[in-house]
């Protein structure tokens, strides 16, 4: 086997068993950091090419590859998990009424790489409280008239969290002004209550997992977004809210239709939607896993 050829396929399989590992949670881009120290290994295996006159044996070729492969893998897993646990962190945000006295509407952007995320409803001293569990947290607030404006997202390396450490997020959003939300994740497993809070807008786009949303007294109207991947959704909304529900997707609603409730194309309608005073339309695209309504 040629040496180019060799040191071209090796880095790309090195590259794409990095990529794997990463996308199951088992390292993060710091063992992609880590292991750009290992360069001198390539001018020892270019060494070995050219006393073998531009050639390397099959076997001793493929025998190098198993153990870089190997000695990779187990290399980046270990140093993720050191590199978690020396910076792992617990952090905390509260924005209180008295900072923004004059805030009647909420805006909370959130950019949440995966793990555990809770949403539930909080106290009224505070327009919003969040704990964050490993991963600290970049926050930007400002207001803007009478709009709140909350942006949250991990630090340093969150697009995979490491398997050894869950990034768990708490918020307590306030129910004493309206709230317009937009979560970005990975992979999760959701618990959003927004049960009493005012809501206008819900936009959530979900890479994986399952989340459970919890609906209930948001005001008149309230529009909820749901865009997903391989994921499994619950909705939890009490009888005396109209409600409808518009699918996309390959999307199983395996429920839906044992609810009595009236179709339009894909389009669901519960019984008392015209005539009930809060209403909730849904926007769902699940593209492959299950939507279970609970009502």
């Amino acid at each position: 086997m040629r040496i180019g050829n060799l040191i071209s396929g090796l880095l790309l399989i090195v590259a794409g068993e990095l990529l794997f590992l990463a996308n199951l949670g088992y390292c993060s881009w710091v063992s992609f950091y880590e292991l750009s120290k290992w360069w001198p290994v390539l001018l020892i295996i270019f060494g070995f090419g050219i006393l073998s006159k531009g050639r390397v044996p099959y076997l001793i070729a493929y025998l190098i590859v198993i153990l870089s492969v190997g000695s990779v893998g187990v290399y980046a897993v270990q140093t993720d998990r050191t590199e978690n646990n020396t910076t792992s962190t617990k952090s905390s945000i509260s924005i209180t009424r008295q900072q923004y006295s004059d805030v009647k509407k909420g805006h909370l952007s959130l950019d949440y790489g995966g793990g555990k995320l809770s949403v539930a409803s909080g106290g009224t001293g505070d327009l919003l409280k969040g704990q964050f569990n490993n991963k600290p947290v970049v926050n930007n607030v400002s207001a803007n008239l009478e709009t709140l404006n909350v942006d949250l997202q991990p630090s340093g390396h969150a697009w995979f969290p490491a398997h050894n450490k869950i990034d768990h997020w708490q918020l307590l959003l306030s129910p004493d002004i309206t709230w317009l939300l937009d979560i970005d994740t990975g992979a999760v497993d959701g618990n959003i209550d927004l049960t009493g809070i005012p809501l206008q807008r819900l936009n959530c786009d979900i890479g994986a997992g399952n989340i459970n949303f919890k609906l209930g007294n948001n005001g008149t109207r309230s529009k909820l977004n749901i865009e997903a991947g391989a994921s499994n959704v619950t909705l939890q909304i009490p009888n005396d809210t109209g409600v409808s529900i518009l699918i996309d997707g390959a999307l199983k609603a395996d429920n839906l239709d044992t609810l009595g409730w009236d179709r339009i194309d894909n389009k669901y309608y519960s019984p008392n939607y015209q005539q009930a005073i809060s209403k909730v339309d849904c926007d769902i695209d699940i593209s492959a896993g299950n939507l279970d309504v609970q009502y």
